[in-house]
């Protein structure tokens, strides 16, 4: 005869467990991400789970407590990642390289999780964010981050259009700054309207960025288009290396009076860019400018940077 009173207990007990194991398991294995306002779950691994978000989301709030006993330790460094070229082609041979737009969807989370597993959550990414302008692949990056859970400054380059940017979360004006801790981060739009491959600043963003730069912290300046002469009509330039970067050149007369201005500030201490697809770096009137590798061009597979805000200084690294 069936002990109701022992069939109740394990019928509870059962029940109870059971309830443990579903919440054990929305907490450790769901994973929340948005595209465009709509939230959906998703099954995947611990590091990606609700808990961890919401952990990771707590332990990046501006409390002041958890950088004195260091917790988390806020605003030291940032990541880099230049020219990602989203796009559907397999390979695309320019005069800058050889690329290969579609393993963006391999290297960029790969950067990200590296760039984690290094505690940086917030990357600058200096423009052609997409390959063609298509917005489906914006969304594909943005969804990307959004699963990542990561923070990106997108940096409008000669390939992204208006509505690129709008997805990324740049609407309006591609030009404007963001304070990260005691570093200001100033985004300029060097992109011609005409395609001018070398770029220039117009009257109005210049007279904009006097004011952003008045501020006591210390300024990184990001940016597509390099302010110097890169010799990028040269038969060479799929000889560039990084190491031994062919020529980097004088400053072009068009950003002269950018120059200028970032020499007077006095506060900028770096002026990031991407459009060459290999690293380099120069120093001009004092100040540090330098270069990132395409994402996604050969020999810079997975290319990423941290830039050590403390020590003004950039490592170049490439991710596994």
């Amino acid at each position: 005869m069936l002990n109701m009173k022992k069939y109740s207990k394990w019928k509870i007990g059962g029940g109870f467990f059971l309830g443990l194991v579903a919440i054990f398991f929305a907490l450790f294995f769901l994973r929340l991400y948005a595209i465009d306002g709509q939230y959906s779950l998703e099954i995947g691994q611990p590091q990606d789970s609700l808990l961890a978000q919401k952990a990771n989301q707590f332990l990046k709030r501006d409390v002041p407590f958890f950088r004195q006993v260091g917790f988390a330790k806020a605003y030291e460094k940032i990541g880099w990642v230049s020219d990602i070229h989203a796009d559907r082609f397999k390979r695309r041979d320019i005069n800058s390289g050889l690329m290969f737009p579609r393993r963006f969807s391999d290297y960029l989370p790969a950067v990200f999780d590296t760039l984690q597993r290094q505690g940086i959550d917030t990357v600058i990414a200096t423009g052609d964010n997409t390959n063609s302008g298509d917005d489906n692949y914006a969304r594909v990056l943005e969804h990307i981050t959004e699963e990542k859970h990561m923070r990106v400054i997108w940096v409008r380059g000669n390939h992204d259009n208006t509505k690129v940017m709008g997805i990324l979360g740049v609407s309006g004006s591609a030009y404007y700054y963001t304070d990260y801790g005691q570093t200001r981060i100033i985004v300029l739009d060097d992109v011609e309207s005409n395609g001018d491959y070398q770029g220039a600043i117009d009257q109005p963003q210049l007279d904009w960025l006097k004011d952003a730069l008045k501020t006591d912290k210390s300024v990184i300046i990001t940016m597509h288009i390099p302010l110097f002469d890169g010799g990028l009509a040269s038969n060479n330039i799929h000889d560039f290396t990084g190491s031994n970067f062919p020529y980097v050149g004088d400053l072009l007369p068009r950003y002269a009076e950018l120059e200028n201005i970032l020499h007077a500030s006095g506060n900028v201490k770096l002026v990031l860019s991407g459009h060459w697809h290999v690293p380099w770096q120069k120093t001009y009137d004092g100040i540090a400018y330098a270069g990132q590798a395409a994402l996604t061009r050969t020999g810079y597979f997975a290319a990423y940077g941290v830039i050590d805000l403390k020590n003004d200084s950039i490592k170049y690294s490439f991710a596994k």
